[in-house]
């Protein structure tokens, strides 16, 4: 993930602990879509004849692809919401110095 947006150069990390709420979103989407494909799969006639240590296993494989695949997606989500609720404005660049990009943002002067 980018530092900061390149058109504007406003900070995509604002503060320690900021994408909390992101990843709550993630394992949220995660778990309601696994849940929902193991119940549609509950209606289907078993077509893998294997044990239940093989299924639990791929079961889990298919979370955690799944949880890796939503996380930029939730990130963003949690940025755009953020913004949506409480909007903020890059800093105007100074001459002559160089910002640290953790500084940008609506929490620091």
């Amino acid at each position: 993930m980018l530092r900061e947006c390149p058109q504007c150069g406003l900070g995509y990390f604002r503060e320690a602990g900021y994408y909390l709420g992101a990843m709550f979103i993630n394992y949220g989407l995660t778990a309601l879509i696994v849940l929902t494909v193991y119940l549609l799969l509950l209606r289907a006639p078993d077509l893998l004849h294997v044990s239940p240590g093989i299924k639990i296993a791929l079961w889990l494989a298919f979370a955690v692809v799944l949880s890796l695949a939503l996380m930029r997606h939730s990130y963003s989500f949690w940025l755009s919401l953020d913004y949506w609720l409480e909007p903020w404005e890059a800093p105007l660049p100074r001459t002559g110095q160089t910002g640290d990009s953790h500084a940008r943002g609506k929490h620091l002067p």
